[in-house]
């Protein structure tokens, strides 16, 4: 069993967290702080995505603290099972203005504005500034900036399958995704938008998997920042109902996720830098 001491000290290096105690040595809490958002994640090795996302907003904010927080309170519940405590954002928040920050900015890394999105844009501390920066499929430019961003992870001679979560409850919140396959679609006679949930869907499965009849191959691309249990079990697993066994390709490829791409990056940073500039106004 892993003593207390250890089990924090891995918690810091997965989630290249700044803590909840005191504020940096080298950061002023006259400026906003910045807490990176995500779903997130239970899988260990999805989650080292998250460590490469922290380095590129130190990297460039490096006089703000820089927090993270989840979203899903499953994935909360199931992380604190194994001793692995995250910060929701009210309670980091709450953390913040306790340690003496005036101020804060949620950039979300959510791919669409979707429910999740406007649970953060809802968290209120009375006398505590916060201000939002916005998902990733935002608006029309975020789009058409995305759909360049992926352009490295095409494959000519193979079915692409984009692979986005969806929201089955909540269809008001798939308009993005939507958009963006109507986008897409037209440029590449061989990419397929679907979703784990809600639209748009499996259905192009079956376009895909007669396409892969001919190419022999298939490549799967998350619209996920993370390659956690959507991607690993309902995409690429081995179960009979998987993406990758639905459309049985010979071949299979998988593309890394989004937060690894330093160009979807960078579109969220945009949206970082201005919600700073709001606030810092």
């Amino acid at each position: 069993m892993l003593s207390k001491i250890t089990t924090i000290s891995l918690i810091l290096l997965t989630f290249a967290f700044s803590g909840c105690g005191n504020p940096a040595q080298n950061n002023s809490s006259d400026k906003p702080a910045i807490v990176m958002v995500a779903f997130g994640t239970s899988k260990p090795q999805a989650r080292k995505v998250y460590d490469y996302i922290d380095s590129k907003v130190k990297g460039k904010y490096s006089s703000h603290e820089v927090r993270w927080a989840f979203t899903s309170e499953f994935i909360q519940r199931k992380l604190a099972k194994q001793g692995i405590v995250i910060r929701n954002p009210q309670q980091v928040v709450a953390d913040l203005k306790r340690e003496g920050f005036k101020s804060a900015v949620f950039q979300s890394l959510h791919v669409s504005p979707g429910q999740e999105f406007n649970e953060i844009a809802a968290v209120y501390v009375s006398g505590f500034k916060i201000a939002v920066g916005k998902a990733l499929l935002s608006s029309d430019a975020d789009i058409e900036a995305v759909i360049k961003a992926l352009g490295k992870d095409i494959k000519t001679g193979s079915a692409n399958i984009i692979a986005s979560h969806g929201n089955r409850h909540h269809p008001e919140f798939n308009k993005q995704l939507l958009a963006f396959a109507k986008k897409i679609e037209p440029l590449y006679s061989n990419v397929f938008v679907c979703s784990v949930e809600g639209q748009p869907g499996t259905e192009k499965l079956k376009k895909a998997s007669l396409l892969t009849k001919k190419t022999g191959s298939a490549n799967f691309i998350p619209l996920m920042i993370v390659a956690g249990d959507h991607i690993m079990n309902d995409v690429v697993g081995d179960e009979a109902e998987s993406w990758k066994n639905i459309v049985g390709a010979k071949q299979n490829f998988r593309a890394r996720p989004l937060g690894y791409n330093d160009k979807v990056i960078d579109i969220y940073l945009e949206h970082l830098n201005s919600a700073l500039k709001s606030i810092e106004n």
